[in-house]
This record gives structure tokens, C-alpha cells and sequence, in this order.
């Protein structure tokens, strides 16, 4: 073996016999150490044409902290900071990647599977596009892009990004030399949107540090059940500042050129030069070739056809004229000299007049009326003044285009920031589109800044201070164009709110015939009207393009007269006599008279008037009825209604709910990093009341997003400044549809119930939920019509209350109620589109109603008692209802009464006993005393009696007995028992009804047997008694 090194040793000498020269070394560097020392040494340039010698003994030097500013380089030998020579530059401390030709040695891509591998993780990862980097993922995948570094000293990372949709997650997080995340290291890339790029600033310490890109699917479960596009993030640059020093300048790359030495960027070649590495000026193509921007060679030209040039007008000269020329099509790549030359100019024609409310402001634009008539008295033919009899129509009509209109701004955009074709007038339409590339878009914008006028002024700031209110009826923007495209491109119309997100109204492909749309404007607000011309993901064809031929605005609120109109019933104080607020002018046939009759009709209920006084209008155009969940207000705006009333004719009162903003988490989440983060929602159910979502997780770039319901998310930062640290806000609601109970219908409350369902939750069983639902107008691929967003309020009495008790934190929240994010769906979206939160709160009950209370009757005490009410179940009681209350009530109760009544009525009948029984005893004691006044003997009663009951006549029939026995006349008036009945009784007696009988104890005979003889016979009266 030493044999064999010895051998291998003397072959390599003697094919390096020459040494190594001082030109043919390159000087290298080790990095600092802890002291701050570093090594240098020498090696070849090329080991193959000379061997090592002294010069290559590694020195050590201590200089680690030197830097050098931007153009000049460190001379390792000399340790002096020397300048860049001409066809060189140097960014000093600064490490700059602007084009992506190929993936730089200092950047890694890595995927990591999830759970489980999946075959498409290989098909993800990062690659240089050209002029991005690109990175792509799916799910169960995560893409990691890792920079080593070193930093000298400290600095910052910038970049410029791109991510358009919502399912993607984006992390940047800074590690140090043992991949330990730095404290407050971890940042989340907010959404950028399409054709929208974000730059971002991090700082970064001292030492090594490793950054890190992470890109991954945020909902798998989504992303795998809707088939979602993939997310892809787009980086465009990348610039670190803080690292060492450059120890040589870099030479000029091809295509570009350094004519000045101390550069710190080289220059792009124009079109139709080229240059090769190194160079300090740039080379012209020969006539017959061509380049573009930054080329390193040149190609033929090919013939020039027709396609090749476009018109364009002049602007309009002292005398009111304008010309029609041509020009080439930029770049310009094809051979005159082989092909068809530009057509010789056209003979000069006048230029038309500006369009009506405009007046020209020079050879090219065009300026409103009402904003220069004051300034300039001259050139005003065109503004229009109304005779008195007659109102102004206030708006904008823009239909020729000798000159531009002041107010349109006319852009060309690309990503790259290289200057692209824009807008050309063409007399009678607006031209756009021609020679535009793929990756270009071009925009025509119209601002309203003052919005539209309304059918009445209604002062809102006091009592209300959230409202919706349309603007006058047959208030619209009205476009007139047509599509001239071989390949494939696309017009669209879009509107800009204030808050700055964008609604895509229409779009429309190819080639076309004239098209007249119009747009019916909804809102009164401010608002920013956007039409962009794009040939998206097509080979370029440079006469495709789109032509506008009109652009009409009415009833704007700038002043600015478009015509005139009259007055139904004439004009006051510059205005039309307008009906009495709440009211609009209709017409009715008179039958009678065979006339049509002009009257002030009221629109229907919960109905807002948005007609003028100028024209009669039907109860269609003349009115806007309020969204549900809102009411009119003097028939002039639409509130949010806080004590709404379902068709079941129950009523609630969401004061409480709707003046305050709401807010919930979702549950904590891990990147696969491992760092913590979760979701934070924002939400506002007050009409037109937006709440606020931000961006500040860098000290650099803050923004914010305004909505009625928004997202950001909040992630956790290890840093010692407890900073809450926000980003991703997202939109997720703009305005409010609708608000219905889930028993409205049969069909949404099953549909309802099947949302309700599978996002975890319990149906509603009584069909008294509340639903608010939302709509927000930000657009991407996965989700082409915007975000839907619905808050469900429920009773909390209609549930489990042990359920719900153990949910809750507090008893506080018992009361103020909980929002949840679905169970099933902890970040709040079960498809990636439409967001549902529940909200279980007392405030959702329904009022109770005078038939919800049960009455608890108290005692009655003189005349007097007190109630208590007790309310249903499933209803909430009205605030400072008094639930005991004292009303009258009877002395007696209903069973004492009717006792009394029993009483009294017998009492009652017993007393007419007693009074007949009395009234008959009278009776008998007259006929007694009838009897014992008769003076004559003969015949002398010795008995009476009454007869018995229902026997005795009418008349009062009397039986007697009397002493004799023997009186024949009475035969047949005598009973059994040897009574006579009277008819016609002695003038002793009368017809009373009695019966006398005698005594026997009192007859003589006794009073003889007793030994009283010789006494004198006494007639005694007869003992009066009923016979049995």
C-alpha cells in the first residue's frame, strides 16, 4: 500500500511540475469564528494547469466585521474595500435573486408528507419559472424552501410574493444554525389575490441563520372532499442585506451592461441590442435582426404585414383639427424593407365638440363642467345651462373620443414592471387591447367619489348610524363596446369599493357583436367602476382587442349636467315639487271622467321611495323594499331592524346583538413545524357597520381589511414583547342579504337542518332559529362567486341546558351567550366558500306575548289580590316587565259564592214555608175565634180540623162534629169518621178550612164522673189540630 501512494505521489508531481503563479490563484475565505478571526487561502483557478506553492498557505486575519458599501468589493489580501470597474457591479452587503433562470445554490426545496404518503407530493415542490419562483403543493403535502446563511451583521429579508387562494398557508420562519425557530421568528403570508404581488420585510440577527418558506393545504379535509386547485405560491425577489461583504464584483451578466464603474446593478440591453457577460455597452442588432429587452443575441426579422401597425389620431391643434397616422406595433420585430411599410397619414378632419357636460381643456382631454366651469369662462358650449322651467340631470356621458375625458384614467399592467401598450382614441370609440402580451392587462377606471343622488336627504347621524339607501330609481352605468379577438381574451366590469376590495359584475370572451350592458346601481355610497381587457393564458395576437364605444353615468352627485328635464308639477327653488316624504308621483285612470290622474301614492311597507320628482313612475321603479332583517325608516333608508317580527308572528329584541362587535377563535392549530396558530373572527350584524382585520406581523408592511364579518390569524410568537401578532386578514362578509327564521319555508328549513347537521351541530327542532346571511364580493378559483357567510342565533332555552352549561365558560356566558365554529369544521368552512357560526344566546329567544304567561293567583284581601306571571319555557322576558302585578277581585271566590247563593236560596224557601205555614195558621186561628164569638148553641162545633194536604178547596171547606147526632139534613155531608162538611157554614164559623172536633176530657159527662154535678154546662172551645 505505501508502495502505491509513493508510486500515485510521484505521477501527480510530475504532471504539476510548473507551481502555481499569483494570476492563476483565487483567493477563499473560511467563515468567523467566535473570536471574529477567519482564514484565507489561495487555490487555482484551475487545478489542472499548476501545483500548490507558498502562496497558498492559508493566513489568518481578523477583520471579520468589515463591510463595503454597494459598487465596491473587499480585496481579501489588502482587507481594503476596492470600486468596481466598468461591466461589473456589487451590492456590497446585499444578496439580491431578481430573474429565475435557474434555482440559485444557496436556496434547497423539500417536501413532507402528511400522515400518509400520497403519489402527488412528488409532483409538488419549487422551480424557477423565469421570471418567479414557483411553489406547489396539494394536500398531505408540505413545500420547504431553505436559505442558508450567513449574516455578518444584522439585516433584513425582503421579497416579493404572491398567493391567490384561500385554502393555501404560508409560513416564513427564521431558524438559527441548529434549525431552532429564533424567538418571534415565525410569520404567516397574508393573501395577495390575482394579478397582485406583496412585499414583505423581516429582520434577521446576526450569525447563521436558515429561512425558511412553508406552503401547505390549510383544510385537507376541503381540499380532498371539493377537488379545490392546488395552492402555488409566486416569489418574484429576494434581497438580504447584513451578509458579508462580496470579495470580487460580479461581471454583467449577457443581455445586460455596467458603463460606469462603482455599479450596484447593471442595466438591461434595450430592444433591438444585445450584449454579451461582462459588457459595458450594449451592441445594435443589424437591420434585418431584432431583440428585446435584456437579450444576449439577435434574431431575423420577419416581413411586416398589415397585422404589425395600428392607428392612432393626433391631438386636436389651435384650429380644431385632427389626423389620423399609423405607427408600428411595440416591440416592433418585423422587416420593412421585405414587407408591407406604414400607410402615409390621412387628411386632417375637425374634431368634434366634447361630449355634453365636458369642455375641452386642451388638444387632448376633455373637462367636467362642474368642476372647471368656474376657472375657465372660455370653450363652454358644451355645458349646459337649463331654463327655469327645467332641472339639470346630473351624471356623466362620455360618447366621443377626439379628446379624453379628464376623469377616465387609462392603465397598462404587467407583473414585471416593463411598460406595455396601453389605450389609443379612435374618434369614435376607445381602443384597448392591441399588442398586448399574455401576461398584461389593461384597466379603464371611472371613480365616483361622491356617490349617487337619493330620492330623499334623510339625517341618519343621530339615531341611526348604520343604514343602506339606494340611490333615485333608474340610476345605472351603461357601457356600449364590442370584443374583436381571434384568440382567446376577456372584457370584465368590475366594481372598487371604498374599502378596496373588488365584485366582478360580468365578463364576456371572444369576438362579439356591439354590446350594450347595463349596470343598475344599488347602493348610494361611493364606488369605483373598473373595465379590464386581459388575453389570459393565450399565445399573443396583437389586434385583438376590445372597443368602447359609450360610457354613461346617471344621477351623480358631482353637479355635472348631462341634459335637462322637466317637472311633473313645475320647479321650486331650482328643484321639481316633489310629493310629501314617503310618497312618489303616480298616475290613475278616472273612469268617471275618462282622464289619467296625477297623485302622490305611498310605496308598499318596509319599503324605501327612490323616484324623482321629474317623471311618474309604477310602484316597481318608484320603490325598494328593505332587505329582511331591515326596516324603512320614513320610507327613506333601510336600518337594521333590532326587534324583528316572523311571519309566525313571533318577535324578538337583538339590541344587544347587533350594536356590539362580536368575536370568536377557532381552535389552536400547528404548522408542520410546529408552530402554534389559529383562526380570530370578527363580526358585525349592525347594517353597513364594518369591523376591522390587520396585518402586522412585520414592522414593515402593515394593512388592514374592513368587512362586516373578517378573519386574520393570529399566531403565536416567541418573542419577549407579547406583541399580538395578526395576519391573513381575510374578507368573509360585505353585506347583509337576508335575515329569515328557519321555519320561513319547508324547504330552507330542511336544507337549514342539513347544514346545521353536517356541520356538527343539533337541528333546529322548533324551526325558531335565526338566520343572518352574508356575502362577501372576494373572488378567487376556488370560490368564483365570493364568500357566503351564515350566523345562526338560537335560544339557548331550546337546547340541552346541561349540554350548553357544560360548553360554557362562566355563568356570564350563560347570559351574553357562546359562538361556535363548527365542529365538524374548526376553522370555520366546511367546503372553503361558506363560513356558518352558531350563536347560542338568550338574546335569540323570542319575546314573550301575553298568552306565554301563566298566572299565579294570590290571596284576595279586601277586593284586592296579587298576581305573579310566570313566562314560558322557550321565551325571553321583556326587560323591566313586572312579573307580579295587584289587580281587584270579589270579596267572595266563585265556590264561596255559590255556597252563599246555595244558602241564601235555601234559606229562602224556608222562609216561604214558615210564611204560608204562618199565613194558614192566621187562617185558623180567625175561623177559631169565628167560633167561639158564634153565640147560638144549636148546633154547636165541638172539632175542626184542616182537611188533608191537596183535599182542601179553594174556597176553605170545613169539616165539623157536632153534639147532635141526630140531625137528618146533614146525612150526606157526613164522613166516616162523623165529620159534616160545611157547605154553607152557621154564622159562627167560617170557611177557613178547620176542623173542630171536642174534647173528650171537657164534656159534661166527665165533670160528672169527677163529682162536679150541679156546675153549669160550659161550652169550651174545641182543641184545633191537622189531621194526619
Amino acid at each position: 500500500m505505501l508502495l502505491r501512494l509513493i508510486i500515485i505521489t510521484s505521477l501527480i508531481s510530475c504532471v504539476y511540475s510548473e507551481a502555481c503563479q499569483e494570476n492563476d490563484l483565487v483567493v477563499k475565505s473560511t467563515d468567523c469564528d467566535a473570536n471574529g478571526n477567519r482564514w484565507l487561502f489561495k487555490i487555482p483557478k484551475d487545478d489542472r494547469k499548476c501545483d500548490l506553492n507558498d502562496l497558498s498557505l492559508p493566513k489568518r486575519v481578523d477583520n471579520c466585521e468589515m463591510t463595503c458599501p454597494s459598487g465596491m468589493h473587499l480585496n481579501l489580501l489588502s482587507q481594503n474595500c476596492e470600486i468596481c470597474p466598468p461591466g461589473t457591479y456589487s451590492t456590497g452587503d446585499m444578496l439580491e435573486v431578481t430573474k429565475w433562470n435557474t434555482m440559485p445554490d444557496f436556496l434547497t426545496s423539500d417536501v413532507t408528507h402528511g400522515g400518509a404518503f400520497n403519489e402527488k407530493c412528488n409532483l409538488t415542490g419549487w422551480s424557477a419559472q423565469g421570471k418567479y419562483l414557483i411553489g406547489k403543493t396539494t394536500d398531505s403535502c408540505t413545500v420547504i424552501l431553505s436559505m442558508n446563511i450567513f449574516n455578518q451583521k444584522s439585516g433584513t429579508i425582503t421579497f416579493t410574493y404572491q398567493i391567490e387562494e384561500y385554502g393555501a398557508m404560508a409560513f416564513f420562519i427564521i431558524r438559527n444554525e441548529r434549525c431552532t425557530q429564533l424567538p418571534g421568528g415565525s410569520y404567516i403570508l397574508g393573501l395577495t389575490g390575482s394579478y397582485a404581488y406583496e412585499t414583505v420585510t423581516f429582520s434577521v440577527p446576526v450569525g447563521h441563520n436558515i429561512l425558511q418558506w412553508y406552503l401547505f393545504v390549510e383544510n385537507v379535509y376541503v381540499q380532498k372532499l371539493y377537488g379545490l386547485k392546488d395552492p402555488e405560491i409566486h416569489i418574484k425577489e429576494i434581497r438580504l442585506t447584513g451578509t458579508p461583504p462580496v470579495t470580487t464584483c460580479t461581471p454583467c451578466a449577457a443581455g445586460s451592461f455596467g458603463a460606469n464603474n462603482k455599479a450596484d446593478h447593471c442595466e438591461l440591453c434595450p430592444r433591438d441590442t444585445y450584449s454579451v457577460e461582462g459588457a459595458t455597452s450594449c451592441q445594435s442588432c443589424p437591420k434585418d435582426q431584432y431583440s428585446g429587452n435584456g437579450s444576449s443575441s439577435c434574431s431575423p426579422r420577419p416581413p411586416c404585414k398589415k397585422e404589425d401597425y395600428t392607428s392612432y389620431w393626433t391631438s386636436c391643434d389651435q384650429h380644431q383639427m385632427t389626423q389620423r397616422k399609423w405607427r408600428w406595433i411595440e416591440p416592433k420585430i418585423c422587416n420593412e424593407d421585405t414587407g408591407v411599410s406604414l400607410p402615409q397619414p390621412e387628411n386632417p378632419i375637425e374634431c368634434h365638440k366634447c361630449p355634453a357636460g365636458t369642455f375641452p381643456l386642451d388638444g387632448n382631454t376633455c373637462e367636467l363642467c362642474s368642476s372647471g366651469k368656474n376657472k375657465n369662462d372660455i370653450n363652454l358650449e358644451t355645458c349646459i345651462t337649463c331654463p327655469s322651467n327645467e332641472i339639470p340631470m346630473y351624471g356623466l356621458r362620455f360618447d366621443n373620443w377626439y379628446r379624453m375625458p379628464s376623469l377616465l384614467t387609462l392603465n397598462c399592467f404587467n407583473f414585471f414592471g416593463v411598460k406595455c401598450q396601453t389605450w389609443e382614441r379612435d374618434l369614435t370609440s376607445l381602443r384597448g387591447g392591441v399588442g398586448m402580451h399574455s401576461d398584461e392587462v389593461a384597466t379603464l377606471v371611472l371613480p365616483i367619489n361622491d356617490g349617487f343622488i337619493t330620492a330623499s336627504s334623510f339625517d341618519s347621524t343621530n339615531k341611526y348610524s348604520f343604514y343602506f339607501q339606494p340611490p333615485m330609481s333608474n340610476t345605472y352605468v351603461r357601457i356600449d363596446f364590442q370584443l374583436d379577438c381571434i384568440e382567446r381574451c376577456q372584457f370584465s366590469m368590475k366594481l372598487v369599493y371604498i374599502a378596496g376590495n373588488e365584485k366582478t359584475v360580468a365578463i364576456w370572451g371572444g369576438s362579439s357583436k356591439r354590446i350594450n350592458h347595463t349596470y343598475h346601481v344599488q347602493d348610494a355610497s361611493a364606488i369605483t367602476f373598473k373595465w379590464t381587457f386581459e388575453k389570459p393564458g393565450s399565445r399573443i395576437h396583437v389586434q385583438d382587442h376590445v372597443k368602447i364605444y359609450q360610457i354613461e353615468v346617471t344621477n351623480v352627485k358631482n353637479d355635472n349636467a348631462i341634459g335637462c328635464q322637466t317637472c311633473i308639477r313645475g320647479v321650486e327653488n331650482g328643484k321639481c315639487k316633489t310629493c310629501p316624504s314617503g310618497l312618489y308621483y303616480s298616475v290613475q285612470y278616472d273612469e268617471i271622467n275618462k282622464t289619467n290622474i296625477i297623485n302622490c301614492a305611498k310605496c308598499p311597507n318596509n319599503s324605501i321611495v327612490v323616484a324623482d320628482a321629474s317623471s311618474l313612475h309604477t310602484v316597481t321603479e318608484a320603490c325598494h323594499t328593505c332587505e329582511p332583517g331591515t326596516i324603512a325608516v320614513n320610507h327613506s333608508i333601510c336600518v337594521t331592524d333590532t326587534q324583528p317580527i316572523t311571519a309566525s308572528g313571533f318577535q324578538y329584541n337583538l339590541t344587544e346583538v347587533i350594536d356590539r362587535v362580536h368575536t370568536v377563535s377557532s381552535p389552536k392549530m400547528f404548522t408542520p413545524s410546529g408552530t402554534g396558530y389559529y383562526h380570530e373572527f370578527l363580526i358585525s350584524l349592525a347594517y353597513g357597520k364594518t369591523v376591522q382585520c390587520v396585518e402586522n406581523s412585520t414592522s414593515y408592511d402593515h394593512h388592514t381589511v374592513n368587512a362586516s364579518i373578517c378573519r386574520h390569524t393570529k399566531f403565536e410568537s416567541s418573542s419577549h414583547e407579547h406583541r399580538k401578532t395578526y395576519s391573513k386578514p381575510t374578507r368573509l362578509a360585505d353585506r347583509l342579504i337576508r335575515m329569515v327564521p328557519s321555519n320561513v319555508t319547508a324547504e330552507f328549513w330542511q336544507e337549514i337542518n342539513k347544514n346545521l347537521t353536517k356541520a356538527g351541530w343539533e337541528e333546529d327542532k322548533y324551526g325558531n332559529d335565526l338566520h343572518y346571511i352574508f356575502t362577501s364580493d372576494d373572488h378567487s378559483y376556488n370560490c368564483p362567486r365570493g364568500h357566503t357567510t351564515v350566523l345562526t342565533l338560537r335560544c339557548v332555552f331550546t337546547e340541552n341546558i346541561e349540554k350548553f352549561i357544560y360548553r360554557v365558560k362562566d355563568f356570564s356566558e350563560y347570559i351574553t351567550g357562546k359562538i361556535e365554529l363548527p365542529p365538524s369544521c374548526p376553522d370555520g368552512t366546511c367546503d372553503g366558500c361558506t363560513y356558518h357560526f352558531l350563536w347560542t344566546t338568550m338574546y335569540a329567544c323570542r319575546m314573550c306575548q301575553e298568552h306565554d304567561y301563566e298566572r299565579i293567583l294570590g290571596e284576595c284581601s279586601y277586593g284586592h289580590r296579587k298576581v305573579h306571571l310566570r313566562a314560558s319555557w322557550d321565551c325571553r322576558i321583556e326587560h323591566g316587565k313586572n312579573l307580579t302585578i295587584t289587580e281587584g277581585c270579589p270579596l267572595l271566590s266563585k265556590s264561596q259564592t255559590a255556597a252563599v247563593l246555595l244558602t241564601t236560596f235555601i234559606l229562602f224557601i224556608l222562609g216561604l214555608i214558615i210564611f204560608m205555614c204562618h199565613r194558614r195558621n192566621k187562617k185558623l186561628e180567625y175561623k177559631y175565634m169565628k167560633l167561639v164569638q158564634s153565640t147560638s148553641g144549636k148546633n154547636q162545633v165541638t172539632s175542626c180540623a184542616l182537611e188533608s194536604e191537596g183535599e182542601t178547596d179553594k174556597g176553605g171547606s170545613v169539616y165539623y162534629t157536632t153534639m147532635n147526632n141526630n140531625n137528618a139534613d146533614n146525612i150526606n155531608n157526613v164522613d166516616n169518621y162523623n165529620r159534616t162538611r160545611i157547605k154553607s157554614p152557621p154564622s159562627y164559623a167560617d170557611s177557613t178550612g178547620i176542623v173542630l172536633e171536642p174534647n173528650e176530657f171537657l164534656k159534661n159527662d166527665h165533670f160528672t164522673q169527677m163529682g162536679f154535678k150541679g156546675l153549669p154546662k160550659v161550652n169550651l172551645p174545641p182543641i184545633i189540630y191537622k189531621v194526619k
